[in-house]
């Protein structure tokens, strides 16, 4: 290789060079915030309303509401995301969760209860269903073989 032949592969290395620097350096001259949107913040930023427990939270969101012929009160139906209190990331591993409920508020704290159900020592949670004449509450528990919340019909019922 000559010197011209050196000279132009230098001045091609040092082109790349200042086109990357000006690429990672351009986004913080011009104030740019890089912050990557926690899924918190994405849930909220769609709506979904934030409803805290002490190790995650549950974030809903009022979906559809289906008047029922027999009965005087709605059907509301939800979708709701676990969200882990440390990282804000989905826990469980499922991201869309469907809610039926006879109550069109269930973004109340008051409608969740967040405590150990089965006695493992884990965190699980009920949900009310009821429409004030029959109250009743439907029951997750943490099941840690498959890292997801599972129905459990035998924590469910009365308060």
């Amino acid at each position: 290789m000559n010197v011209a032949q050196l000279r132009v592969r230098d001045c091609q290395l040092l082109r790349r060079l200042a086109f990357v620097a000006l690429m990672i350096i351009a986004p913080v001259l011009h104030g740019e915030d890089k912050h990557k949107q926690t899924t918190r913040e994405r849930l909220a930023a769609g709506g979904y309303q934030l409803v805290l427990g002490p190790w995650y939270s549950i974030q809903i969101i009022l979906i559809e509401t289906k008047p029922r012929a027999d009965k005087v009160t709605n059907l509301y139906v939800y979708d709701y995301v676990i969200t882990d209190n440390a990282t804000e990331k989905i826990r469980g591993g499922r991201s869309k969760n469907r809610l039926e409920a006879s109550v069109g508020d269930m973004h109340l704290p008051g409608r969740w209860q967040f405590r150990d159900l089965n006695g493992d020592g884990l965190s699980d949670f009920r949900y009310y269903k009821g429409d004030g004449k029959k109250d009743f509450w439907w029951a997750e528990i943490w099941d840690n073989g498959h890292s997801r919340f599972t129905f459990a019909k035998e924590f469910a019922g009365k308060q």
